[in-house]
């Protein structure tokens, strides 16, 4: 864990444009006197003005979106280096438009900060995300899914936003 809380203080430093959290961090507290298993209460926590405190309640929905996402990618570091794969479901879910604007500047500054060892995959329905991230991280295509007019799915490849291709 010590590994996943030094690569979560080097992205939410390089990420996070507040000044009200200095880091966060998954705390662990071992729970019961058993020497053949350890078992461990999880936790994230903040560090504000140097003392340490519970995320849970206590930040805003962007901040938790974030954390969530920097945790994902601390693990992902730890437990799987060779696969440098972010996938994001939905991540801007019940935020609104400055938080959107906030996630998106957030994203690329961590796609800039680990250059060509990261991929990002978003699924979203949220234009505004998909328009930012596009002209700040140029990607070669961004694919779109839709459907026609006869409910059959259909796979779009976009070099540029309006600009389409159908790929089957």
């Amino acid at each position: 864990m010590e590994r996943v809380n030094i690569i979560l203080q080097e992205l939410w430093s390089t990420v996070y444009d507040g000044n009200d959290i200095e880091a966060i961090r998954i705390k662990s507290d071992p729970v019961g006197d058993s020497d053949k298993r350890k078992s461990y209460n999880y936790s994230v926590v903040m560090i504000v003005d140097g003392k340490e405190l519970e995320m849970r309640d206590r930040c805003s929905a962007g901040q938790k979106v974030l954390a969530s996402i920097l945790i994902r990618i601390a693990l992902a570091e730890v437990f799987a280096a060779s696969c440098p794969i972010l996938a994001l479901d939905e991540p801007t879910t019940n935020l609104d438009v400055d938080k959107i604007d906030n996630i998106g500047h957030m994203l690329t500054r961590l796609i800039e900060s680990r250059g060509d060892h990261i991929q990002l995959v978003v699924i979203t329905h949220d234009k505004q995300l998909v328009s930012l991230l596009h002209l700040s991280c140029r990607p070669e295509y961004v694919y779109g899914l839709s459907k026609n007019e006869y409910g059959v799915s259909k796979l779009k490849r976009h070099t540029r936003i309006g600009d389409t291709q159908d790929v089957y």
